[in-house]
């Protein structure tokens, strides 16, 4: 009797204990979760600001330099209109 009660009170500790070690790791997995949220939404944060500070810098040279900027749009149009064209030849050429 004094031995059933005794592996009894060993199998109650050792639960207690597991269930505060699953405490303490649940606690731990949280923190951990909270700091990644955190540093996500600071990513984040970050990344608007320089998106936005780009903006700004390109807004501010396109009225400092109208004619350059009109330039540098007609030539990007131009050579991505050209690498379009060529790759859909390209490929028009492998098919056949």
């Amino acid at each position: 009797m004094r031995e059933n009660l005794l592996k009894k009170t060993i199998q109650t500790g050792a639960q207690a204990y597991a269930g505060l070690d699953a405490t303490r790791v649940k606690a731990k997995v949280q923190d951990a979760l909270d700091d990644s949220v955190t540093s996500a939404r600071r990513a984040v944060k970050q990344g608007r600001h320089a998106a936005e500070d780009m903006l700004d810098e390109a807004v501010y040279c396109i009225k400092k330099n109208p004619l350059s900027a009109v330039g540098v749009s007609f030539w990007a149009g131009f050579g991505l209109g050209a690498v379009a064209i060529w790759v859909g030849l390209h490929n028009h050429n492998h098919k056949a």
